[in-house]
Parts: structure tokens; sequence; C-alpha cells
């Protein structure tokens, strides 16, 4: 009887190590897809990351924008296929198999393409109104947690 538990409990785990291996392969696929390769690209470039910059507002100096810029965007390629490894594994553990393929599916698909193009765009618009509310939040949630740590 104990054999067989065993057996049983084998033959589980090799079926949820196949869907999971099925599940990292399409994750792969959709992370290393045209359209968010390119998404990736936009947002991690330069041009992309001083969209991103406009949430500092006038904090930084105008003439050092594009060089700060430019330092982050280095910094954050480095740190580029971290981020890919974390969406595989991420979207595998989080989707199944038929989701991750749906969505790969849509992406690679005319409308799909077409609006993942507009998401860096989108995010910055977005970014851009609610950047000085953000901001302030976290001005006021700084205060309002100090002043309850100091009770």
């Amino acid at each position: 009887m104990r054999l067989l538990s065993i057996l049983v409990l084998v033959f589980m785990a090799s079926g949820a190590f196949a869907q999971d291996a099925e599940r990292v392969e399409a994750a792969t696929a959709y992370v290393n897809s045209k359209g968010q390769q390119e998404l990736m690209d936009d947002m991690l470039s330069p041009e992309g990351v001083m969209a991103q910059m406009g949430l500092v507002g006038d904090r930084v100096p105008e003439g050092k924008q594009e060089a700060l810029a430019l330092i982050v965007s280095e910094e954050l390629a480095v740190l580029r296929p971290v981020m890919e490894e974390a969406m595989i594994n991420g979207m595998a553990a989080t989707f199944t198999l038929e989701e991750i393929e749906a969505l790969t599916e849509f992406y690679e698909s005319d409308v799909g393409a077409s609006a993942i193009q507009k998401m860096n765009p989108f995010m910055a618009r977005t970014m851009q109104q609610i950047g000085p509310r953000f901001q302030e939040m976290q001005t006021n949630l700084a205060r309002r947690l100090q002043e309850e740590m100091s009770k």
C-alpha cells in the first residue's frame, strides 16, 4: 500500500512538473515575443526613462534630465535579464497554460501589437497626471507615519 501511495505521488508530481514546464515554456515565449521585447526596449530606453522622469517634475534641472535618463537606462539594462526571468516565473506561477497562450496570441495579433505599442505612452500620460498627487500622498503618508511612531 505504501508503495502504491509513493507511486501515485510520483506520478502526480511528474504530471504537475510537466504542466509547470509547459507554462514556463509558454511564459518564456510570451516574454521573448516581439511585442513584449519592444515594450521593454521602449520602457528601458533613455527616451522611455525621460517620459517616466516627468514624475519628479521640476526637482531635476532641465539640463540634467537627459544625462540622468541615460544613467537610469544603463542601470535598468543590467537589470533586464533579472526582470525577464521574474516575469517568466511570475507568469508561469500565476496563469494557466491556456491563459498564457491566449495572452501571447492576443499580443501577436494586429490589434494586440497596436495596443502594446501604446502601453508606454499610456502609462506615461497616466503617471504625469497622478505623479504630483502621488508625491503629495507620499509626503502626507510619511508625516502621518512619523506622527504615529512618535506617539
